[in-house]
């Protein structure tokens, strides 16, 4: 029989109805506690037991600075995205010449195409840009061959549309 408290006394001990704390469970029944328990924490060797002040993770102030930053790093970095996406289009558009002015809608679908530049780009997702029926889209299609010199707007094979420039 072991000096030590086993896993089911304790498992007893917590489930009795006496007010007793644990160690004098122990004693009742003549055994003792483990107390020295060998660790391999690095950070139990590496502070041997002193006090570690614990903070809890919604009320430390550090963390909500550092949530700040990263807010706003975020959002400068989606700033400098857009504003790099918006200068590539508008040179982009700048080289394409267009026999008559576009429609906002064509204008769209245009820079669309641009943003997707060697991808095929299918109906159903400008429609959904748009919001109109599929069937509506193809008359923008059609219409921006039409306006632009170039034949840069090419069938993909598998359907959809390519735009390469």
């Amino acid at each position: 029989m072991s000096q030590y408290l086993s896993k089911e006394e304790i498992k007893q001990w917590r489930s009795s109805l006496e007010k007793i704390t644990l160690e004098e469970y122990a004693r009742k029944l003549g055994k003792i506690l483990e107390e020295d328990k060998q660790t391999s924490d690095i950070i139990d060797i590496v502070m041997q037991n002193e006090k570690r002040l614990y903070t809890s993770r919604e009320n430390n102030p550090a963390k909500k600075n550092i949530l700040k930053v990263a807010k706003k790093a975020i959002k400068v970095q989606e700033e400098i995205l857009n504003n790099d996406q918006n200068n590539s289009l508008n040179l982009v558009k700048s080289k394409l010449t267009c026999k008559k002015p576009l429609t906002a809608r064509e204008d769209a679908v245009l820079s669309h195409f641009i943003q997707n530049k060697g991808e095929i780009v299918y109906a159903k997702d400008l429609a959904t840009i748009l919001e109109l029926p599929t069937d509506y889209v193809y008359k923008y299609i059609k219409n921006l061959r039409t306006k632009i010199s170039q034949d840069i707007l090419e069938n993909a094979t598998k359907g959809g549309y390519v735009f390469k420039l």
